[in-house]
């Protein structure tokens, strides 16, 4: 016997959010064409403050993507330009009242409280009344002040929210530090990483960590592309090792690198198989524990085992007879 499978393993599998800027069509439709799990059109960073122009020109061209290119199964997100800049969702209101159903989800930028995401979801679910809207609009969540991290729980747990994002750099600034140079392995932003994948986690949500802002762009020496991809392959396994399932990347050749670091080896796969037939038969035996290897091999052992194995179903990379097999859930424990 086997069990249903998770409905939608495209919200499982956010190994690479992939952003941006709305304005730049050959840069919108690059992006349509690379591996990314996720892209956003973005209207915060690539919009200069006050450029109305531009602005429109960027919703416009967000809604033309969303209506008009073939996404394949990407996610299909934008970034609007956040409280502070946009009080009233006039973004969402015109990008979201244009693109209707075609729009999956936002990125919503320098949150500090559930009470703002509480006002999103109030202004999409009018949205969605009003267009007949039936598949929910998600919301992405940037993390990006020492106060938001103080409240990342009670913002992980707000309406819509499909991923917490650290905005790591932002994150320093907010540090309020003198003369000291943001690292990546920071004490400071390691403790931030821990509560975004820990709030993450609490409410089964992917933690998707900061860009790594080195690209190997084409001006650079073949031994400085080498090095600013490794900084990247750097930087995703050390998100991993915190818990976070994706990563932010800025360009089209960062995306294979995170891809490979965030997707399930064939090994894992098989360890975490072996190890949910021991306690399966130990179970069967009467025990509720078992000796492998000289360890004990317990239900907590037994429920790590089951978190990577659900996903790995989830996402088409277990068989459903296995599945049925080990007896696992329709839908993935974080």
């Amino acid at each position: 016997m086997t069990t249903p499978r998770y409905s939608d393993a495209r919200w499982l599998a956010q190994r690479t959010h992939l952003t941006v800027p709305a304005t730049v069509p050959k840069y919108v439709e690059g992006a349509l064409r690379t591996d990314a799990d996720l892209v956003m059109l973005d209207l915060e960073d690539s919009i200069p403050r006050g450029d109305d122009a531009m602005l429109r020109a960027g919703r416009d061209a967000i809604v033309r993507a969303m209506n008009e290119l073939d996404w394949g199964r990407r996610l299909r997100f934008f970034r609007p330009r956040g409280s502070a800049l946009d009080p009233s969702h006039e973004d969402i209101r015109d990008v979201v009242g244009r693109a209707a159903a075609r729009v999956e989800g936002l990125v919503f930028p320098k949150v500090e409280s559930a009470e703002e995401l509480r006002a999103v979801d109030a202004t999409l679910w009018a949205i969605e009344k009003d267009h007949g809207v039936r598949e929910p609009i998600r919301v992405a969540v940037l993390i990006e002040s020492v106060s938001a991290e103080e409240r990342a729980f009670e913002i992980a747990a707000a309406p819509r929210v499909s991923a917490l994002v650290f905005g790591a750099f932002d994150y320093f600034a907010s540090l309020g530090m003198l003369d000291v140079a943001y690292a990546h392995d920071h004490p400071l932003v390691d403790a931030a990483r821990a509560r975004i994948a820990k709030a993450a986690a609490s409410v089964g949500v992917p933690a998707i960590a900061e860009m790594t802002v080195r690209f190997p762009t084409k001006d650079k020496s073949e031994a400085e592309r080498a090095a600013a991809l490794a900084e990247c392959r750097r930087d995703a396994e050390r998100a991993k090792l915190f818990g976070f399932r994706g990563k932010w990347v800025g360009i089209p050749a960062q995306v294979p690198i995170v891809n490979e670091v965030f997707t399930l080896s064939d090994e894992a796969i098989a360890a975490a198989v072996a190890s949910a037939r021991i306690f399966l038969a130990a179970e069967r035996a009467g025990r509720g524990a078992t000796i492998v290897d000289g360890k004990m091999h317990d239900r907590a052992n037994d429920r790590m085992a089951r978190v990577l194995l659900s996903t790995a179903w989830a996402t088409g990379k277990l068989d459903d007879a296995t599945a049925g097999e080990l007896g696992l859930d329709a839908a993935p424990a974080f």
